[in-house]
C-alpha cells in the first residue's frame, strides 16, 4: 500500500514533516555545510521514505523516515570532496566494536560526544591519508614527484616546471591527468 497517489499528496506530506527534516538537519549544525542545503538533501530522504513506506508494518512514518533523511545527508557529506574514497576501502578500515567501546569508556567514565566524534574524525582522516599515500606510491616516478612537489611541498606549477625542466603548461596538463586518474581509481 502506497501513501501517495499523486504529486500533490507527496508535496503535502513533505510539508507536514518539515519539522522532522529540520530535527535531523540540526544535528549537522556544527558542520561547514549550509543547513538549507542539508534540508534540501534531507527532503530527498523523506521523499524516498514516503515512497517506500507501508503503514501495514505498524510503524509511524516519522520513525521510518528518520534513517532515510539521516542517510541521504550522510551520503552527501561522505561523497562531497575533491577526491572520492571508495566505500570498499572505508569498509576495510572500519572501526571495530572493541575500539568503539574503548572510545565510549575511558578510565571508567563516559566521554563527551564531541570527544568521541573527534576520535572518529581522526580515524577517518587516517584512513584518507593511508588511501592517498597508497595511490601516490603507485604513480610513476615523474608523476609522484609532481604530486609531492605540488601538494606536499606546496610548490607552484612554475616552480615544479623549473625543477623538472619542462613548461608550466605541461605541469598543468600532467597534474590534471594524474588527478583525474586518481579520482577514477577511487
Amino acid at each position: 500500500m502506497n501513501l501517495i497517489e499523486n504529486q500533490e499528496n507527496l508535496e503535502e506530506m513533505v510539508k507536514q514533516n518539515n519539522g522532522l527534516i529540520w530535527s535531523v538537519v540540526k544535528k549537522f549544525s556544527g558542520s561547514h555545510y549550509d543547513l538549507e542545503d542539508l534540508y534540501q538533501i534531507g527532503s530527498i530522504g523523506l521523499i524516498k521514505a514516503i515512497r517506500r513506506f507501508n503503514p501495514d508494518y505498524g510503524y509511524q512514518l516519522s520513525t521510518f523516515a528518520v534513517p532515510y533523511i539521516w542517510g541521504e545527508i550522510k551520503k552527501f557529506i561522505r561523497d562531497d570532496g575533491m577526491i572520492k574514497i571508495s566505500r570498499n576501502i572505508k569498509k576495510d578500515c572500519k572501526i571495530t566494536i572493541e575500539s568503539i567501546n574503548e572510545i565510549f569508556m575511558e578510565n571508567g567514565k563516559e566521554e563527551k560526544v564531541e570527544r568521541i566524534i573527534g576520535k572518529i574524525d581522526e580515524q577517518n582522516k587516517l584512513i584518507d591519508k593511508i588511501t592517498l599515500d597508497a595511490m601516490v606510491e603507485n604513480l610513476s616516478l615523474r608523476d609522484k614527484r609532481i604530486i609531492k612537489m605540488r601538494y606536499f611541498k606546496e610548490k607552484t606549477q612554475e616552480q615544479v616546471a623549473k625543477a623538472l625542466g619542462i613548461s608550466q603548461v605541461q605541469v598543468c596538463r600532467i597534474e590534471k591527468k594524474i588527478l583525474n586518474e586518481m579520482r577514477a581509481n577511487l
